[in-house]
């Protein structure tokens, strides 16, 4: 286990309050459909702030692989589709932010990010569902998921009013989606390096991803 973490550089503390960050996040996002991003994103920066976004859209992308397995019936690409031609020019717009945004900054970005996840939890009215609103949700969710992993708050404020269990899927479905375009935007930024790898894989290999689903 010592030599495991010498070789991600990570102190014992550090790698199992992550983990117990990622179990946490994990488990809300297989009851809810989301939440991995908005339970891990504040947390993981006080703990370690280079595992953020990365190491949350690895391990979302890894979440929502095994929630789709689940829920692969309810899913409508129709009902994603536009939103994911949005999460196009929404993720150019969130990486040039953590481009050129100081970290300051960022951070205020992410509690603002954050406090609005929790406001879409708690509220009750709900937005026209169009190709318009679908599109407006893309970007805003592109911006969000690139600079903190928190791409799910802006699909839910216009999902909540549909089957719990077709919520699930469409969101893991748009999850793998957006989690692999962001990755992408994130290497053509070099934004990731081999240790987001390494420490993904310590979590990966201890199953820490795979526990809510036992």
């Amino acid at each position: 286990m010592n030599s495991l973490l010498a070789w991600v550089n990570l102190p014992l503390n550090t790698w199992l309050a992550c983990s117990a960050v990622l179990l946490l996040g994990a488990f809300v996002q297989r009851a809810t459909g989301f939440g991995l991003a908005v339970i891990g994103a504040p947390l993981l920066l006080m703990l370690e702030p280079k595992l953020v976004p990365v190491i949350l859209v690895l391990f979302g992308f890894t979440v929502s692989l095994l929630m789709v397995r689940h829920y692969w019936h309810e899913v409508r690409l129709d009902s994603i589709g536009m939103a994911l031609v949005g999460r196009l020019p929404g993720n150019a717009l969130g990486i040039w932010l953590l481009l050129a945004a100081p970290m300051f900054l960022l951070e205020k970005l992410i509690a603002v990010i954050v406090l609005f996840a929790v406001l879409v939890t708690l509220c009750r009215f709900r937005l026209p569902v169009n190709r318009i609103t679908l599109f407006g949700a893309g970007v805003v969710s592109g911006i969000f998921g690139t600079v903190a992993a928190i791409g799910g708050p802006p699909m839910v404020l216009l999902m909540h009013g549909l089957p719990a269990d077709r919520v699930r899927g469409n969101l893991a479905a748009f999850f793998i989606l957006t989690s692999m375009l962001t990755l992408i935007t994130l290497a053509l930024a070099d934004q990731i390096q081999l240790w987001h790898f390494q420490v993904a894989l310590t979590f990966f290999t201890l199953g820490v991803d795979r526990q809510c689903y036992r």
